[in-house]
């Protein structure tokens, strides 16, 4: 299991993925929603809104 390198949280496998694909396949960053949120400048639902459409669009990441 993954844990949220700000905060600590346990992390589900789409913030993994999400992780993955906003910062890139090798980091060994992974942050939860509302840290990526933060980090990114970008709002938590817009997040979610990106996961849902990269699932659509079949991205491995999110499998």
């Amino acid at each position: 299991m993954k844990i949220c390198t700000n905060c600590n949280k346990n992390l589900a496998k789409d913030e993994i993925a999400l992780s993955k694909k906003m910062l890139g396949k090798n980091t060994k960053q992974y942050l939860c929603l509302d840290c990526l949120s933060d980090y990114l400048n970008a709002d938590k639902d817009i997040l979610i809104e990106k996961i849902e459409q990269f699932k659509e669009e079949g991205c491995t990441l999110f499998v």
